[in-house]
Parts: C-alpha cells; sequence; structure tokens
C-alpha cells in the first residue's frame, strides 16, 4: 500500500514526508512570498535509545553473522522513515495547528504549533507526546468526539491510525503517559489492511431538522471501502462495493464543507479504476475508466527476473494438460504476448477538490496528472433513477510534471500540490480561471510553499524510497504471507490482492486437488494389486 506523505489543511498548512524527514510549511499570510518552515523531528529519547542498544548489540551482530540466518531481512534500515503525515486546525482554537507523523518504528507522534507566534526562525519541533503502535501506521486523520452531555460544548479532538493489521485506533491529543490503554480500538478489517482513512462531518435531514453526524471511511486490500459511524464505531452505516481489486487510495469530503452539499467520495484500485462515490447513500455515481501504460524494457526485464515457483508451473502444467485431454483448453500464446506490452496504470493518488467540483488523479507509470471536472448530475427526467445520480467523468485535462506524480492534494484556493521524487520533491499548480477550459500551470518558482521548502533543503540529497516497486508486486500478485516485520520463516504461499488472482488460485488448487485423487487412485490400486498377489 502508498503511503500518506502529503496532506494540507485549508490553503495555510501543508506537511509532507521525505524519506525519514518530515517538514510542516505554514502561511499566514496568502500574499506572503515565503512560509514558515517547521522541521517535525523524532523524539529525542527515541533515538538515543536507539543508539544505545545499536552499540550494545553490535558484538551480537557480528558473531551472529556467523550463524545461518533464518529471518528475511527487515525491510528497511531506516527506522525513522516517514510513514504517514497529518495536519490540521481545531474548530475550538483556530491559532493552534496539530501535526502528526507516523514512522517505520511504530511510533506516533503529535505536535502543536501556534500561528501567533513571533519566533520564526524555529526550524526544528519536537513532539509533545509520543505513542508507541503495536504494528505501522500508513493512515492517519484527526478527529473531534462531540460530548455525552447536551449542555456542554466541550469536545474530545483524537488522532485516528490506520495500521497495517487492519485496525484503527484513536489517541487523544494530549496524554501525560504514553501507556497504550488509553488508546481505543474504533474498527478492524478483518484479515485485511487498510489503504486509507478519512473522518468526514455529514449533515442529514431527519424529520425536518438538520443533525450532524460523522463518518469514518476505510479503504482496505479487499477491494471494498466501509463507511462506519463515529464515534459510535460499532454502527456500520453501509459498504462501497464495485472495485474487483485492491484500493490503492482514496478521498473524501464533507457535504457541510462543499458548495454542492453532496458527500462524495473518490477511490482509486487496482483494476485501473477510479470510482466516485456518494457515501450517504453508498452509491457508485461515476467512474474515470482504465488507463494503460506501455510497459518499458526495464519492466519487461523484471518480469523476466522473476523467481519461478516450481510447484506452481507444475500444476499448470496438469491443469492444462487435462484441459487438453477435455478438449476444452485453448492457446492464447499469442494474445498475452500483447497483451503483456501493456499494463494497467494504477492509481497511485487522487484527491477531490474542497467545492466537489474536480478530481485528480496521478496513476503509476505516468509523468502526468488528469484532472477531471465534475459535472452536476441531471435531474430527475429519466424514468430510471439510477441514471439520474450518475455523472460523467470521460472529460479531463492531462498536466505534464517533470517526473513521476507519487501524490496530489487540492488546496482550497483551487490550487494542486503534488509530490514527486528527488530534486524537486514538491510542486505547485494553479489553475487560471480565465481560460476556457480552465488551465493549469506549474507556479512553483513563485509558491511560498515550494520556495521555502527548497532553501531549508538545498544542497541536500534526500532519496525517497521507490514505493511505486510495492505496488507494482501487488499488481502481479507476488505479496508474501511475511508478518508485517518481516519475521519468521518466508511462506511458499502470497495474499493475493485482486480477483484475477484469486481465480487462478481457485484454478490451482482445484488442479491440487485433482492431482492427490489420482495419487490416492494409484496407490489403491497398487494395494489391491499387491493384497491380490499375496492371497494368490
Amino acid at each position: 500500500m502508498s503511503k500518506q506523505l502529503l496532506h494540507t489543511n485549508q490553503s495555510s498548512v501543508v506537511t509532507v514526508g521525505l524519506n525519514d524527514r518530515a517538514f510542516a510549511l505554514i502561511n499566514n499570510n496568502d500574499s506572503s512570498t515565503a512560509a514558515i518552515v517547521l522541521e517535525l523531528m523524532a523524539n529525542k529519547d527515541t533515538v538515543d535509545t536507539t543508539k544505545e542498544k545499536s552499540i550494545d548489540k553490535g558484538d551480537e551482530q557480528q558473531q551472529s553473522k556467523k550463524k545461518k540466518k533464518k529471518n528475511p531481512p527487515h525491510p528497511t534500515n531506516n527506522p525513522y522513515e516517514i510513514q504517514a503525515v497529518c495536519c490540521t486546525q481545531l474548530s475550538n482554537n483556530s491559532t493552534i495547528i496539530w501535526l502528526a507523523v507516523s514512522r517505520e518504528d511504530k511510533s506516533l507522534s503529535l505536535y502543536t504549533y501556534n500561528k501567533n507566534s513571533t519566533s520564526d526562525a524555529i526550524k526544528e519541533l519536537y513532539p509533545t507526546v509520543t505513542y508507541k503502535l503495536a504494528k505501522r501506521a500508513r493512515c492517519l486523520s484527526f478527529a473531534s468526539v462531540p460530548s455525552s452531555s447536551s449542555s456542554s460544548t466541550d469536545e474530545l479532538n483524537v488522532i485516528i491510525a490506520g495500521d497495517l493489521s487492519g485496525d484503527a485506533y484513536a489517541f487523544p491529543l494530549v496524554s501525560t503517559t504514553n501507556d497504550e490503554s488509553i488508546r481505543r480500538l474504533l474498527l478492524g478489517h478483518t484479515a485485511s489492511i487498510l489503504t486509507g482513512l478519512n473522518v468526514v462531518p455529514f449533515s442529514l435531514n431527519h424529520n425536518n431538522k438538520q443533525q450532524k453526524e460523522q463518518f469514518i471511511l476505510t479503504s482496505d486490500r479487499d477491494e471494498k471501502i466501509r463507511i462506519t459511524n463515529f464515534p459510535q464505531t460499532y454502527n456500520i452505516h453501509g459498504y462501497l462495493l464495485g472495485h474487483t481489486s485492491f484500493i490503492s487510495t482514496m478521498d473524501a469530503i464533507s457535504s457541510s464543507e462543499s458548495s454542492s452539499s453532496r458527500p462524495l467520495c473518490i477511490t482509486g484500485s487496482g483494476d485501473g479504476t477510479v470510482r466516485l462515490w456518494n457515501y450517504a447513500t453508498c452509491e457508485d455515481i461515476g467512474m474515470v475508466p482504465v488507463v494503460i501504460k506501455k510497459c518499458s524494457e526495464e519492466e519487461d526485464e523484471d518480469d523476466r527476473k522473476m523467481p519461478a515457483n516450481d510447484e506452481e508451473d507444475e500444476m499448470n502444467e496438469d491443469s492444462m494438460q487435462e484441459e487438453e485431454d477435455n478438449g476444452d483448453y485453448e492457446d492464447f500464446s499469442e494474445e498475452e504476448e500483447e497483451i503483456d506490452s501493456h499494463k494497467i496504470a494504477v492509481p497511485l493518488s487522487v484527491s477531490l477538490s474542497p467545492d466537489a467540483n474536480n478530481i485528480v488523479v496521478a496513476r503509476d507509470g505516468m509523468q502526468s496528472m488528469d484532472i477531471h471536472p465534475i459535472p452536476t448530475p441531471p435531474t430527475s427526467t429519466t424514468s430510471s433513477s439510477m441514471l439520474s445520480q450518475l455523472v460523467s467523468l470521460h472529460k479531463k485535462q492531462t498536466v505534464e510534471c517533470p517526473s513521476q506524480p507519487l501524490a496530489v492534494r487540492w488546496l482550497n484556493n483551487r490550487s494542486i500540490l503534488v509530490l514527486t521524487r528527488e530534486p524537486t520533491y514538491l510542486l505547485h499548480y494553479q489553475c487560471n480561471e480565465e481560460k476556457e477550459p480552465n488551465e493549469y500551470k506549474n507556479v512553483s518558482s513563485a509558491s511560498p510553499f515550494i520556495t521555502s521548502l527548497q532553501k531549508v533543503i538545498a544542497g541536500q540529497s534526500i532519496i525517497i524510497p521507490n514505493d511505486i516497486d510495492d505496488l507494482l508486486k501487488l499488481q502481479k500478485n507476488k505479496v508474501s504471507d511475511s508478518n508485517e516485520d518481516g519475521e519468521g520463516e518466508t511462506p511458499k504461499g502470497g495474499l493475493h490482492w485482486n480477483d484475477i488472482g484469486r481465480k487462478e488460485t481457485a484454478k490451482l488448487a482445484e488442479s491440487r486437488r485433482r492431482k492427490r485423487r489420482r495419487e490416492n487412485e494409484q496407490k489403491e490400486k497398487k494395494e489391491e494389486s499387491k493384497n491380490g498377489s499375496m492371497a494368490e
């Protein structure tokens, strides 16, 4: 699954994760040419403890090199690699900015910054509280729990973390202890992994009264998006069903914040499609078709270098032989050779504009992003009520980028921030409303966010890990069943994330059953013949 390395709040706060360094960019004045840059540091105590442990275990590691390694190597050697970033401004105190960072070492750090602070020289910000997670969290969201008393207006503010075991936990923003008992399990996706998490307020008309509620939208690797009431997470509102592969990215917007008052959610999937949903009615109201990319020679070479599974190859041959015997086998080798030269461009990141009028999509292998306008759904003049809810997302404007976009986010001023790999890292695109259709141009050279960040990291080489490789492994159905920490022996099987892979798995399982059945029949015949010869 992809990481949450770019997050924005309105048009004034941006958080970005670059390998093991997280930055907060704050622009209090829209007309300002410079933004405040805060580097969100790891906990000092954690850093010192880790260094001491690494020194103490130096001799043990040298001795262990002589022993046979049973465990596979850890997926990363950097415990401070950023997994997710998030930012918000609380409604009860608009001057305080809350920031959150999740790291590879299963830590969740919370930071605060006062916008009225007169000291602009702050470059490093240390966490006010750090929680230790059971699993790594790759999606974060701030939320407010309303008071149970009708007379009280106080709210409990929390940070919600979605981890790799499929669970979502809530932690208070202010805590005097790091005891794990203060966390609360909100929900869990059985035997799955959370790939996205959003908390959205929702206004509902009930008996001519405006009733405010909150939903938690969680997407997983099993093709579904779950809509859960918050904070009563035992009450499931519904599911968004329609994708045929893992959910790679998700974004949602509050109905009270958008001008159209439509509760919209946008999702991207490994099946190549991008779908628009009404999460209040759990209806699929629009879809961006599959985009095919031309495979590069390097990807073709990587496919040829993939280790073969002799057991699966043998079962495939048995299955093909059985189909040939039954006359059901067809040779699709020529068609597969043509299809292999093209692959589905999996959506890496999607984002809904705050006014709910546009979506932006960044895809794997595409050095550009697509902007799709969301038209107003037609009035119910047709005979089918379902048709009246559908919107067309076929129109698009393609904006070329200097390098592969990794994440995209809208700002309130209809501009788009794009996270890329080195050396650009962050790009800013502004809409030119004078042109029809609206044209988006690169304004990074004049953007206070980009110019301020470039000054801080000028001359530094920050190599962003290539998470696209993990996504390609999901697409190729090559994900192993090893646990999240890389402990234990490497399994023979794998978790199959897409529907096509599961069909192939079912086919191989049936082939194994037939093979065992034949072997048992042969054993029985041998025993019968042996018993017959002994009786004679």
